[in-house]
C-alpha cells in the first residue's frame, strides 16, 4: 500500500517520514505556459511502476518508469487545459498501490510564491491535548479547520478572520474527548489564494486473548479458533467503522492490518525468529479466509523484540504474544517494530452480503474514547489499556499496544512510558521456546511509532468546503 506525503505549496514537499515509501511534490499553479507537474520521489526501492494522473478537463497521462532505485525522483509534466483542474493519481507497483487527488490552477494573479503551513506539533498533541500548532510562511488574512472523530463526525469546526502575520504561528484547540480520525485546515491570503493540510492520526490495536501453538508448530490448532474469531470479530467492526468514516470525509484511505509474533528466549533464535514468523503468518493467513478485506501485512521478530528483557533461555510469558493493529501508516521501525514486512494480500471489496459477526460481550466497549484529556501527565495511554478491563477470564493480557500512560514524543521512533502487568497466556504442557511451548500469541505492551499522513495539500483560489 503506499501512504503519501503531498507538497502543499509551489516547489515546497510536506516532511516524508522514513516509513513512506513514496513523497510527492507538485507545483498548485502551471508556469506561464500552462505546464503542469508532479515530481514523485522513491525512497524505497520499487518495480513495475506504473502513473496514471486524470484531470477533470479530460486529460489524462499515463507513465510507466518501471523499476525505480531508493531516492531517485521521476517527474512528470503536462500542458492543463482548463483554468483549475481536479485530479487524481494512481500509483501502482509490484508491492504497493495508492491515489490522491490534488487541484492546480493556471499561473494567475499576483505574482510571487504563495507560501506553507507547516505542522508544528506531535501526534501525541492531536491524540491526548486536543491541540494542534502551525506556522505559516505567509501573511493568512483568515484560516478554518475542521475535526472529525472515527464516527466521521465533525466535533469542532471554525473560521478564524484574525489576521496572522507571516513566519507566525497558530493553533487551534477543541475540547471533545472522542477519538480523532482526522484535522482539516485551510488558510487563506489576500487574494484568496489558500493551502490545506489534513493530518491523521487514527491507530487502533485489536484487544485479544492469546492463543497458543503447539510446540514448533505455526498451525492453528482447532480449539484456538474460537479464541482468534474473537479478535476477528472485533477487528470487522473496526473495518466497518472505517469505511463508514472514509464515506463521511470522502478521504479514500486503505487501511491496512499488521500482524507481528514474538517468542521468549527459549531455545534457538534462528528457529525461533522463523517460528514466529510462520505463525505470524497463520494468523494473517486466517484473517484473509474469513474475508477480512484491508491490505495485511505480517512479521516475525522471535527474540528481537521482547517486552520483558530477560537473558538467553529464560522463559517469559509476556515476551511470548502477538500484535494485531490496524493503521493507515506503516509502523515506525524499531525496538519491537520490524523494519521489513510481508505482504499477505491487498486490499479488496467488502464480500457481497457480508455481515457484521456480534462482538464478544468483553469486548462491547473496546472502542471507547482512548484519548485522554488534558495534558499527557493525567494518564490514559493510546491504546487500550489494562484498566479496561478488556482481557480474558483467564488472567491473560488484553491485547494493549500500551501500557497506562503511554505517550508518543513528537519526532521519536518509540513509544515512551508506561509500566508491565502481571497477565499472560496460560502455558502450553511440555515447556517453553521454539523448542517447547512455542511463541505465544496474545497481549502485551508493544512500543510502537506511527508515522503521519498527510492526505492532502492543495493551493488554489477562493473555494468552501463542503
Amino acid at each position: 500500500m503506499l501512504l503519501p506525503n503531498l507538497a502543499s505549496l509551489a516547489l515546497s514537499a510536506v516532511v516524508a517520514y522514513a516509513a513512506d515509501p513514496v513523497s510527492y511534490e507538485y507545483s498548485p499553479q502551471t508556469d506561464a505556459q500552462g505546464k503542469a507537474y508532479l515530481t514523485v520521489t522513491f525512497n524505497e526501492p520499487a518495480s513495475g511502476v506504473e502513473i496514471v494522473i486524470r484531470g477533470d478537463d479530460g486529460n489524462t497521462i499515463k507513465k510507466s518508469p518501471g523499476n525505480m532505485k531508493a531516492g531517485k525522483d521521476y517527474k512528470v509534466s503536462w500542458n492543463q487545459k482548463g483554468k483549475q483542474v481536479r485530479y487524481e493519481m494512481e500509483l501502482t507497483g509490484s508491492d504497493m498501490s495508492g491515489n490522491f487527488t490534488f487541484e492546480i490552477i493556471k499561473a494567475a494573479g499576483p505574482a510571487g510564491k504563495v507560501g506553507k503551513l507547516t505542522f508544528k506539533s506531535s501526534r501525541e498533541d492531536i491524540v491526548k491535548r486536543r491541540k494542534a500548532k502551525y506556522k505559516t510562511s505567509f501573511a493568512l488574512t483568515s484560516y478554518e479547520y475542521k475535526v472529525i472523530d472515527d464516527d466521521g463526525d465533525v466535533i469542532a469546526s471554525d473560521t478564524v478572520t484574525d489576521s496572522v502575520a507571516a513566519g507566525s504561528t497558530f493553533t487551534i484547540k477543541w475540547d471533545s474527548p472522542a477519538n480523532v480520525f482526522m484535522v482539516e485546515i485551510r488558510g487563506e491570503d489576500q487574494y484568496g489564494r489558500f493551502v490545506e493540510d489534513r493530518r491523521v492520526p487514527y491507530s487502533a490495536e485489536i484487544p485479544h486473548t492469546e492463543i497458543t501453538f503447539d510446540s514448533g508448530k505455526a498451525v492453528i490448532k482447532p480449539g484456538q479458533i474460537p479464541t482468534l474469531d474473537e479478535a476477528i470479530a472485533v477487528a470487522f467492526h473496526e473495518l466497518d467503522k472505517l469505511d463508514r468514516v472514509n464515506e463521511a470525509v470522502n478521504a479514500n484511505l486503505v487501511p491496512q492490518l499488521y500482524i507481528v509474533g514474538y517468542t521468549d528466549t527459549v531455545g534457538n533464535a534462528g528457529k525461533n525468529q522463523k517460528l514466529s514468523n510462520g505463525r505470524a503468518k497463520a494468523i494473517a493467513k486466517y484473517f484473509y479466509d474469513q474475508g477480512f478485506w484491508a491490505e495485511i501485512l505480517y512479521a516475525g521478530m522471535g527474540e528481537r523484540g521482547l517486552r520483558v528483557e530477560t537473558d538467553d533461555n529464560v522463559d517469559e510469558v509476556r515476551n511470548r504474544r502477538a500484535l494485531y493493529l490496524i493503521a493507515f501508516s506503516k509502523p515506525g521501525a524499531g525496538g519491537q517494530i520490524p523494519g521489513r514486512w510481508t505482504q499477505l494480500s491487498g486490499s479488496r471489496t467488502r464480500p457481497v452480503g457480508f455481515e457484521l459477526p456480534a462482538l464478544p460481550e468483553k469486548y462491547i466497549d473496546y472502542d471507547k474514547p482512548k484519548g485522554g484529556g488534558g495534558s499527557s501527565d493525567a494518564g490514559g495511554g493510546d491504546g487500550l489499556g489494562g484498566d479496561d478491563g478488556l482481557g480474558g477470564d483467564d488472567g491473560g493480557d488484553d491485547g494493549s499496544m500500551l501500557d497506562d500512560g503511554g505517550v508518543m514524543d513528537s519526532g521519536a521512533s518509540e513509544w515512551s512510558g508506561g509500566g508491565d502487568d502481571d497477565g499472560g497466556p496460560p502455558p502450553v504442557d511440555d515447556g517453553p521456546g521454539a523448542t517447547s511451548k512455542g511463541c505465544q500469541v496474545g497481549g502485551g505492551a508493544t512500543p510502537l511509532a506511527l508515522g503521519w499522513l498527510v492526505l492532502l495539500g492543495l493551493v488554489g483560489r477562493r473555494r468552501r468546503w463542503t
